[in-house]
């Protein structure tokens, strides 16, 4: 794996991007969540056989600096495509989970020339008033990890948010916490509705697969149909069990994610 830092021309903003794989493959770009990169692109050795791919660490979120000029999702998916147009990557597969889910849209809104295909796992974007899951920024790690994981004491936790061994420690995982959900917040507070449905004619040639966790308690299972209904050529699945980490949770997720790029029969 390689890493490269850009440098954008908005004063102290880094974008990070490491790239993996097989180089003269079909770019797939990952996304992370509003947590981070955690374990960064799930099955990424698996996917790296077939495809370039190349993980965008965003800026705000720990290892690339700067995101505090932003003020809207938009302005995001803009510095976005100039990195990596800065990479010169030609059209990409854009997949993410999560918020990174939520940014792969705004992309595709901008540019869907350039996007070969969407892969969402758990977006947000749109809401429901009467069923509006949990607020991600008011609950504490242990009220909020029952939301994300089917098994909130699990192995997948434990890897993804490490148990502090003393007081330091404890003090470092708040404020990592503070400051990816801070980054977060720019976008999805109060409400995580970024006016998807008013702008999906934008991807009505764009080939999208949406993941979503039947116990998801901050994207509700309930808009995956709400997602069908504005997007009714893409793929819908519901995994049960998976909670918000679904694209983490659901075994096959890499596999899937592979095939539904192959299937549009691409070449770089």
């Amino acid at each position: 794996m390689t890493r490269t830092t850009l440098q954008t021309p908005i004063d102290g903003t880094q974008i990070v991007v490491d790239r993996s794989g097989l180089a003269s493959g079909p770019t797939l770009v990952w996304l992370h969540g509003q947590f981070g990169a955690l374990d960064g692109l799930p099955g990424r050795d698996a996917l790296g056989e077939r495809f370039d791919v190349v993980e965008v660490h965003l800026p705000g979120w720990g290892v690339a600096d700067g995101g505090d000029r932003f003020d809207s999702i938009g302005e995001l998916a803009s510095v976005v495509w100039w990195a990596l147009e800065s990479l010169d990557l030609g059209r990409v597969s854009v997949a993410g989970h999560g918020f990174g889910a939520t940014l792969a849209v705004e992309l595709a809104i901008q540019q869907p020339g350039a996007v070969r295909s969407l892969a969402l796992a758990a977006p947000f974007g749109m809401f429901r008033a009467d069923d509006t899951g949990v607020d991600m920024f008011a609950l504490l790690p242990r009220d909020l990890n029952p939301h994300l994981y089917t098994d909130p004491q699990g192995e997948l936790v434990a890897r993804h948010f490490p148990p502090p061994a003393d007081a330091y420690e404890k003090g470092l995982a708040s404020i990592r916490r503070v400051q990816t959900l801070g980054s977060t917040s720019r976008y999805l507070f109060p409400i995580p509705d970024t006016n998807v449905a008013g702008r999906g004619y934008r991807l009505a040639d764009v080939p999208m697969r949406l993941w979503f966790g039947a116990q998801d308690g901050l994207v509700p299972v309930s808009l995956a149909a709400d997602w069908q209904q504005v997007f009714p050529h893409a793929r819908i699945e519901i995994i049960d069990p998976a909670g918000h980490m679904v694209a983490d949770e659901h075994e096959g997720f890499a596999a899937e994610l592979a095939a539904s790029i192959e299937s549009l029969g691409i070449t770089n």
